[in-house]
């Protein structure tokens, strides 16, 4: 049974937005780099919740593939073919916020839905899917609620760090930029196409931008555990994070807030399926 929250209906945020091609209800943008050991199984476990949440034949993957130089490859060309309407998207080399970018714009839907192959969790996009006319850009924090965060320390201590120079330096009202996240695009395109970001913070741009244009943001929870060895050494990650850090405040500086209209949610506001009713848009 479905609870509503009934609230003040907000205004279009988007009323500029471009006209976006929409083949689908939902794309599911998944970057992917030498993934031949979790890949299949992911495309295979999600697609059954996908046919639950959005319905069968309703949705697309958007699988980019970022330069892998293992069995991946074929992976993904098995998935295009078992689930119709599946496009792929190559890369020369691996490059994260290149991925996202270039998943996003190939998408064919008015919502993406980002994962990575080993991060992505039923419950949000369930709550995410029920709750995308009210907000624009859905953030799955795993920063939000300590209980659901079983990574090891040195990698919390890493996701602390940065996320505190996004809250000191940028304002950042949030816990986590990086992750999944669902996105209406039609707002959020043309703010994807004035990203500078590349890398691990392309994401970060596109949220704090998102939230300084004055759209709809809300946080959840979302459980996450290491399923694999990190590809990348703490200090290049540490290092790589400042540099991006430093020329991201670069790009921030002329931007100005408007309204910040932010909201967070607990995880058992997503068990109970407690759906926001605006009446902003309609499908």
């Amino acid at each position: 049974m479905l609870e509503t929250f009934e609230t003040v209906p907000r205004i279009d945020t988007v009323a500029g937005a471009r006209v976006h091609k929409s083949a689908f209800p939902l794309s599911i943008v998944v970057p992917i780099y030498n993934e031949e050991g979790l890949l299949w199984q992911m495309a295979e476990t999600l697609s059954r919740d996908l046919d639950a949440t959005v319905g069968i034949g309703a949705w697309q993957y958007v699988l980019v593939e970022n330069g892998s130089t293992d069995a991946t490859p074929k992976i993904v060309e098995r998935i295009v073919a078992t689930w119709p309407g599946s496009i792929k998207v190559a890369l020369p080399r691996p490059n994260i916020g290149l991925a996202l970018r270039r998943g996003l714009e190939a998408a064919q839907s008015d919502y993406a839905y980002i994962i990575n192959v080993d991060f992505w969790d039923g419950l949000f996009l369930r709550w995410a899917w029920a709750n995308r006319l009210s907000y624009d850009l859905i953030l799955g924090s795993k920063r939000a609620d300590p209980s659901l965060n079983r990574l090891p320390p040195y990698r919390k201590m890493l996701s602390w760090g940065l996320n505190l120079l996004f809250q000191v330096f940028f304002g950042f009202v949030g816990r986590d930029t990086h992750g999944q996240k669902m996105l209406y695009l039609p707002a959020m395109l043309p703010i994807i196409e004035r990203c500078v970001m590349e890398r691990g913070q392309f994401d970060t741009e596109f949220t704090l931008r998102a939230l300084r244009r004055g759209l709809w943001v809300a946080e959840v929870p979302v459980p996450v555990m290491e399923q694999r060895r990190q590809r990348n050494l703490m200090i290049r990650k540490i290092w790589n994070n400042l540099v991006d850090v430093l020329r991201l405040n670069r790009v921030m500086s002329p931007i100005p807030f408007t309204k910040t209209r932010y909201h967070r949610w607990a995880r058992e506001d997503m068990e109970l399926m407690h759906v926001v009713s605006w009446g902003k848009r309609s499908d």
